[in-house]
């Protein structure tokens, strides 16, 4: 699988679908964009549900920022201090993109 493929649209739906199945992440949101012409992920993740945020603001949660650039690389851009950092990492299917954001939430 290369980035174009991992942008579409039933790829995307895929990933929101299992992210929806793990009971550590609260919230969550994936979403692609032309970097370049270029197509990234993003998937956005908080172990805390939206009414304990500070503010209503995401990074006011334990919440982590990932991104998957054209390279294949699963990389944690932005985490809260209070969390474990995630190594980048390979991957080739949406199924390891969740399987690598659960296996780190659960280990929080």
């Amino acid at each position: 699988m290369d980035i174009v493929t991992l942008a579409q649209e039933s790829n995307l739906s895929e990933i929101k679908e299992l992210l929806s199945k793990c009971v550590s992440i609260k919230e969550f949101s994936v979403s692609q964009m032309a970097l370049g012409g270029i197509p990234s992920v993003f998937v956005n993740v908080s172990l805390d549900s939206k009414d304990s945020w500070s503010n209503g603001i995401f990074q006011n949660s334990r919440y982590a920022q990932f991104c998957i650039h054209n390279d294949m690389k699963l990389e944690q851009i932005s985490v809260n201090y209070q969390l474990k950092k995630h190594r980048k990492c390979k991957i080739v299917t949406a199924q390891d993109v969740v399987n690598k954001i659960v296996k780190w939430a659960e280990n929080q």
